[in-house]
């Protein structure tokens, strides 16, 4: 466990150095003001209707908004299941206020603000690099999910945004450790993959040598708010129900013969796995359907235990290579720039073949280009921060990337589920970019470490704990 818990300021002052680029910030700002705009004018000529899941969570509230309830109510749970649970509630709020889905794009906005902030926040506490800071900040405005993304009534973003600022919370000098465990119990019931954040908060306190009482407090804070969303949800519907309901079937689409890694719904169709007749669907309630899809997902594995395992890789390619699936908000959702149909039409227009390239394209294209760089950076700093010694701090992070990661691999992969993800990334890319600067720096003085630097670690001995 010592090997695990060991003090990385020197590592970190070796690897990041103290230098605090008055470029670097002017950059940052520039790029933060570029994202502004970018956002500004993606809400100002979006004029489309909510499409996929964004059309099932604004249905949803609007249904509830006309019906005088919260979401869900009894009917919910019978013909499906719940989905988005703690998102669709947030629209209904929002349209009692505005009575429009444009006031869920500008929360939208506000929300991707305070993920920046969050974010920023984490980065510095992990590197101790004020240069850090900037680069994550020039790295996450220029990332087009962040202007896209905002005009989706999806559920990225708040999940995002509520999971990174309960890390931060914890991560401040004295904590808020319970505050933490409740807009991590929040988030869940937005998007249920609050596990992977939970242990990354769990971790957090064990590296920052916290006190038993705050992991108490973090318990307790997730404890209190699960059993709030649950009496509120078995007031409104009679179900003491939690999370959303609907992940059987995400494991079956993964988990059936025609399973090919990516989101393809074909196993619900006539003559499937999957397929359930209307009218007796209409009849059944969320916990028989969950059981059907759950019953035929396990069997397939128990049959092809081989076969289950090959798709992972695939699930992993699916989920990772591409960013696009924001891009419909710039054809005013009449296309779907997440499918290979998308990518195909494209090439061809590229070459002169096919329709007339737009500014979406270009912009999609762009967003494309800087994720595969992002994502590359990224394998290349988890690799240096382990030859260099600082991988410990930001080890919380490299948890909830692979746990994430792992849950999807059970299910079934999509280019959208890396979302919660792209901070991570974004981070330990800009602590790789600021090592591989110091590096460079340092063999053009002919020196190997900043004396400074060194006097300081040996002085102050500062770590980055809780």
């Amino acid at each position: 466990m010592r090997f695990f818990l060991r003090d990385e300021t020197d590592a970190r002052l070796r690897a990041f150095g103290e230098t605090r680029s008055r470029a670097l910030r002017r950059t940052a700002v520039g790029c933060y003001a570029l994202m502004l705009v970018m956002q500004l004018v993606t809400l100002l000529t979006f004029h489309g209707e909510p499409t996929g899941d964004a059309s099932r969570y604004v249905g949803d509230a609007l249904r509830c908004l006309r019906e005088g309830h919260f979401y869900p109510t009894a009917s919910d749970f019978v013909g499906g299941g719940t989905a988005g649970t703690g998102y669709v509630n947030l629209l209904i709020l929002l349209f009692r206020l505005t009575g429009s889905v444009r006031a869920a794009y500008w929360t939208n906005l506000l929300l991707v603000q305070l993920l920046l902030a969050s974010v920023l926040f984490l980065a510095y506490r992990a590197t101790r690099s004020e240069d850090v800071c900037a680069r994550t900040a020039i790295i996450f405005c220029l990332s087009v999910p962040y202007w896209a993304e905002i005009c989706v009534a999806r559920t990225e973003i708040l999940f995002t945004a509520l999971a990174f600022l309960a890390l931060a919370l914890l991560y401040r000098r004295h904590g808020l450790p319970f505050v933490t465990g409740v807009l991590l119990a929040a988030a869940n019931w937005v998007r249920p993959l609050g596990l992977a954040f939970l242990a990354a908060a769990l971790w957090s306190l064990l590296y920052g040598k916290a006190k038993w009482h705050a992991y108490v407090r973090l318990l307790a804070g997730v404890l209190a708010a699960v059993a709030a969303i649950s009496l509120f949800t078995y007031r409104s519907s009679g179900e003491f129900v939690y999370q959303p309901t609907v992940s059987s079937g995400n494991l079956l689409i993964g988990s059936n013969e025609d399973a090919d890694g990516s989101y393809d719904e074909i196993v619900f169709s006539p003559g499937k796995a999957g397929y359930i007749p209307p009218q007796e669907k209409a009849q059944m309630t969320y916990k028989q359907i969950n059981a059907r899809y759950s019953a035929a997902a396990k069997q397939w594995i128990r049959e092809n235990p081989g076969r289950y395992l090959a798709l992972m890789p695939k699930k992993l390619f699916y989920m990772y290579i591409m960013d696009t699936y924001s891009g419909d908000v710039y054809f005013d959702n009449d296309v779907k720039t997440s499918g290979r149909e998308y990518v195909t039409e494209l090439l061809a227009a590229v070459r002169g073949q096919g329709r007339t390239l737009t500014w979406g394209d270009a912009v999609i294209c762009w967003g494309q280009a800087f994720y595969m760089l992002t994502f590359a950076l990224f394998l290349c700093g988890v690799i240096r921060s382990m030859r260099r010694g600082y991988w410990r701090s930001l080890s919380f992070l490299y948890g909830v990337f692979l746990i994430g990661t792992a849950m999807t691999m059970l299910t079934v992969g999509s280019g959208r589920y890396h979302f919660p993800y792209l901070p991570i990334l974004q981070i330990t890319a800009a602590a790789w970019w600021q090592s591989a600067a110091i590096s460079v720096r340092a063999r053009r003085k002919g020196t190997t470490f900043c004396g400074a630097a060194a006097d300081r670690a040996e002085e102050t001995g500062e770590s980055s704990t809780v």
